[in-house]
């Protein structure tokens, strides 16, 4: 106001001989501002940078929603029963609707900040224009996927808004999926090739793995195939189906090597990464860090949710003291510092390697359901007890407790009293969440033992947004939906070759097979609610496999409504649209 007071004081005082317009124009000729920060390669690369970081900050640093993917739905059982409680997780004013709706309408806003501005540079060559404006087409495109799955019909804005804009209205799903494919068709050209991009940047690869799902998700099969094959044929690209890395020279198996510490990017010679989030460790501009809790941000809690806490697993004797084989935290093959909130429902536990245990993503590195004892002398003072474990090991499919012995899961009662739901803090796990023997030297209180320090809990490792295996499997579920399960059957064995696992027949061939593939093949990489929403099968799914849920509204299980497959409008988002309206999604009221 003073400012404004004074300008128009100074020209009152003039009153005549000077362009009153061009003498008020504010220009910055000595700081960054928006009229001056988007011309020179370095502004762009910084404004893209930012797209990044914002893809992180959604999937994968920010504490509370590490999950929210992956928990309502076909993989996980959330241990607690009140973090599970539906109706209140996924409601208009809870958290989860409106932190998905923001980050990606703030991934959309900066890429179409980047869209917008490209043209007007005075530096950049025609050629960067189309690469920059591909980078920002990309991330705009994979914003407004993950918006019309999670919520359906959303706003739909394709230039940079520059004044406060209350008015929005919801545009038709369809139209805003078309729109992505428009994107990515346009980022696929223009995007560099991955062996030229540095690791952890997007390329064509990325491009036509996105647009491959699009392409599926508005029923253009023949379209999803050919951006499939794309990434398939593309020299650059192979899965890996030998033992190399960082750990090649000790116990374990390909699958194991990929998720291994320094073995997701191309310079450590993996040519089936195509899209690696960056985590580099104690590193500026990294994610993880060894000195900090729930206080560090930009983390990635894999290891915390995922991997059980094997401390809290005790055996009952007949005589009601209790034994504990187990040390915690401890980074070896029990989980490091997990604490065992998320574990697998039984058809990811037994169901989808009911037919195929040997699958080498379903190996003892892969999917350990054996584990040593840490206090070889409590099976010492009771023979029974090491009668029943002569070779050290606590193993969940074949150790026999003695007559008389049982298990303590942390639970009171030994089960969750209202669902009889097994236990929690000694189960089979995913290894892609935990880096056994070799967490960061930082985090060791004592190595000799592999003790961790009370700051774990993260995953130290790269994380995949996209590998070349996933093309197989979305090139596979376009050939179903187009009667060529013979094509499909082809696709998926090429995976269950590279893990010596059974082939499967054309007769298989379904999307519910390919859906259990992807299980197999990308646990804790995908997004699975993602998946299933696109594929229309959330419902069906998480009622028929996930033991909390189901469509009866049974008195011992969680109410999952049709309804719940969108998440609800936030309430925030509606009350600050005053200028317009935004319809709430059926099923969660006005």
């Amino acid at each position: 106001m003073k400012k404004f007071l004074y300008l128009s004081l100074l020209a009152g005082a003039i009153m005549t001989g000077c362009n009153e317009d061009d003498f008020l124009k504010e220009e910055a000729l000595d700081f960054n501002s928006a009229s001056n920060s988007y011309n020179t390669a370095a502004d762009f690369d910084a404004a893209i940078n930012e797209l990044y970081f914002l893809t992180r900050e959604e999937y994968y640093t920010t504490y509370d929603r590490t999950t929210d993917l992956s928990k309502f739905a076909d993989m996980w059982i959330t241990a607690d029963p009140l973090t599970s409680n539906v109706v209140s997780d996924l409601s208009p004013s809870g958290a989860i609707a409106k932190f998905y709706w923001d980050e990606n309408y703030k991934l959309i806003a900066q890429a179409n900040t980047v869209i917008s501005r490209v043209p007007n540079s005075t530096v950049l060559s025609d050629d960067q224009k189309k690469v920059y404006e591909a980078k920002a087409r990309f991330f705009r495109a994979l914003g407004y996927r993950t918006l019309a799955y999670l919520y359906g019909d959303v706003p739909l804005q394709l230039e940079e808004v520059t004044s406060p804009k209350t008015d929005y209205t919801r545009e038709a799903k369809a139209t805003v999926l078309a729109q992505c494919v428009t994107d990515l068709e346009f980022a696929a050209a223009n995007l560099p090739e991955i062996n030229t991009v540095k690791d952890g940047e997007i390329s064509k690869p990325a491009a036509n793995m996105l647009l491959a799902e699009l392409c599926l998700a508005t029923g253009d099969n023949n379209k999803a195939v050919t951006a499939a094959t794309a990434v398939i044929s593309n020299p650059n690209l192979s899965l890996m189906t030998q033992r190399y890395g960082s750990q090649a020279g000790e116990a374990g198996d390909v699958f194991y090597d990929l998720f291994r510490p320094n073995n997701q990017n191309r310079a450590s010679g993996n040519k089936e990464a195509i899209w690696v989030i960056q985590f580099e460790t104690n590193v500026e501009g990294g994610g993880n860090n060894t000195s900090h809790f729930f206080w560090n941000p930009g983390s990635f809690w894999g290891e915390r949710f995922f991997a059980p806490q094997v401390d809290k697993f005790k055996i009952i004797k007949p005589d009601g003291t209790n034994v504990q084989l187990f040390n915690w935290p401890i980074g070896d093959m029990t989980g490091g510092r997990g604490i065992g909130t998320h574990y697998a429902v039984e058809h990811l536990y037994n169901g989808i390697w009911a037919n195929d245990f040997d699958d080498m993503r379903n190996s003892e590195y892969n999917w350990p359901r054996k584990f040593k004892v840490h206090r070889p002398e409590a099976l010492a003072a009771d023979p029974k007890l090491a009668e029943a474990m002569p070779d050290g090991y606590f193993d969940l499919e074949n150790t026999k407790l003695p007559e008389g012995y049982s298990m303590e899961t942390g639970f009171a009662g030994g089960v969750n009293a209202t669902t009889q739901l097994p236990n929690r803090f000694m189960c089979g796990y995913s290894t892609k969440m935990t880096t056994p023997f070799h967490h960061p030297a930082a985090q060791y209180g004592n190595a000799a033992t592999y003790q961790l320090a009370g700051t774990g809990g993260k995953t130290y490792t790269d994380q995949y947004f996209y590998r070349l295996a996933e093309a197989y499997l979305l090139r596979a579920e376009a050939y179903v939906n187009l009667g060529q399960k013979g094509q499909a059957a082809a696709d998926i064995n090429v995976l269950r070759n590279r893990a010596n696992a059974k082939p499967c027949t054309e007769a298989q061939m379904s999307i519910d097979y390919i859906l259990d593939e992807r299980l197999r093949e990308l646990v804790c990489e995908e997004k699975r609610r993602l998946t299933l929403a696109r594929t229309g099968k959330l419902y069906e799914r998480i009622t028929k496999y996930n033991p909390y849920f189901d469509a009866a509204h049974s008195a011992d299980k969680k109410a999952y409504d049709a309804h719940y497959d969108l998440f609800p409008i936030p309430q925030s988002a509606i009350l600050a649209n005053k200028d317009g309206v935004l319809t709430q999604n059926p099923g969660y009221g006005n």
